[in-house]
């Protein structure tokens, strides 16, 4: 099994107890490498993995991202380092021809064989649905039937994507979008892969908001265009593969910041007492004030109100009109 990260020096803790929890959850497979892309990432943060790693008897190979990468016109991210996951094909070994990427925001809470060997052998790659509007879909040129991906877990057909010169593709979209997109390289991957891709239940990448409504108000909150089955999404938050701490205007979802209150935080904080990271200090919340009046009212019985109010600012609002602000800012 490969698996791959790419992060900033600021998440390698974070990355710690994801690589951490996958190792714990997948003891029994035979043969686990693990890729890290990296970028200014310290020696000191380096020597942590590298010696949680060794305790499994597992490999880690720090692979410093390209320079070429990241001079590409059209970047909007302070790190660059994100955009390597529109080119492990190029970054990884030319003999990994299959990878699962992990974000150093989740936590493995299953066994992943059964997901590592799902067949995509005719997709570029397999991810859960991100339950967007039709109107988000239509600003990024998608059609509203199509399902748009979570870039936090995916599992990549690296061997499709050389033969079929996906970098070059992927670098001149990136060139000529520019402020195009909301969520950049999420947004890019979607628009180039539309209509090969294998998409997973959600039990594969169990993001926050599955976890703060019930299935009507989930679907209330999101207003997606595509959407999980009421079945799958009960699967997945009773018995979730991988965990993704996702960012959230109604509660504080991730478990190394202040006051988090998502329903696996605990189950984080065991694999981080268990750790070298025990006494690491939690980061201060920055929750703004609107933030905690949406909490205070989804505890205190207003949650199909938060769901409707808030699911039209995201699904329709956001693509319609504050993208605009939001990347000026």
């Amino acid at each position: 099994m490969n698996i791959v990260f790419a992060t900033s020096d600021l998440y390698a803790n974070q990355a710690y107890i994801t690589i951490f929890s996958l190792l714990e959850e997948n003891i029994h497979m035979e043969e686990i490498n693990i890729y890290y892309v990296e970028n200014g990432m310290t020696e000191q943060n380096k020597k942590k993995l590298q010696k949680l790693v060794s305790q499994y008897k597992r490999s880690i190979e720090f692979i410093s991202m390209r320079e070429e990468l990241k001079q590409i016109s059209g970047l909007l991210r302070t790190n660059p380092v994100v955009y390597s996951y529109c080119y492990f094909q190029d970054i990884l070994p030319n003999n990994v021809d299959k990878v699962l990427m992990l974000e150093s925001d989740t936590m493995v809470t299953n066994k992943l064989d059964d997901f590592y060997n799902i067949d995509i052998s005719d997709v570029y790659l397999a991810a859960t649905d991100d339950l967007q509007s039709k109107w988000f879909k239509e600003r990024l040129g998608i059609n509203p039937n199509s399902p748009y991906f979570n870039s936090g877990v995916l599992l990549l057909n690296l061997k499709k994507m050389r033969e079929d010169s996906i970098s070059e593709k992927m670098t001149e979209l990136i060139t000529l979008g520019k402020s195009k997109y909301m969520y950049e390289v999420q947004d890019e991957m979607n628009i180039l892969f539309e209509g090969c891709v294998k998409i997973l239940p959600p039990k594969y990448n169990c993001t926050t908001s599955l976890f703060v409504f019930d299935y009507l108000d989930m679907k209330r909150y999101r207003k997606p265009s595509t959407c999980c089955s009421e079945e799958e999404f009960f699967e997945a938050i009773n018995n979730p593969i991988v965990v993704h701490f996702t960012n959230n205007q109604i509660i504080q979802s991730r478990p190394w910041i202040e006051n988090c209150d998502h329903p696996y935080c605990d189950r984080y904080n065991q694999y981080k007492e268990k750790s070298i990271l025990k006494n690491e200090k939690l980061w201060k919340s920055n929750r703004k004030i609107l933030n905690k009046i949406i909490n205070y009212l989804y505890k205190n019985g207003f949650k199909s109100f938060i769901a409707s109010s808030l699911g039209l600012i995201h699904a329709y609002f956001y693509p319609k009109i504050l993208y605009k602000y939001i990347l000026k800012r």
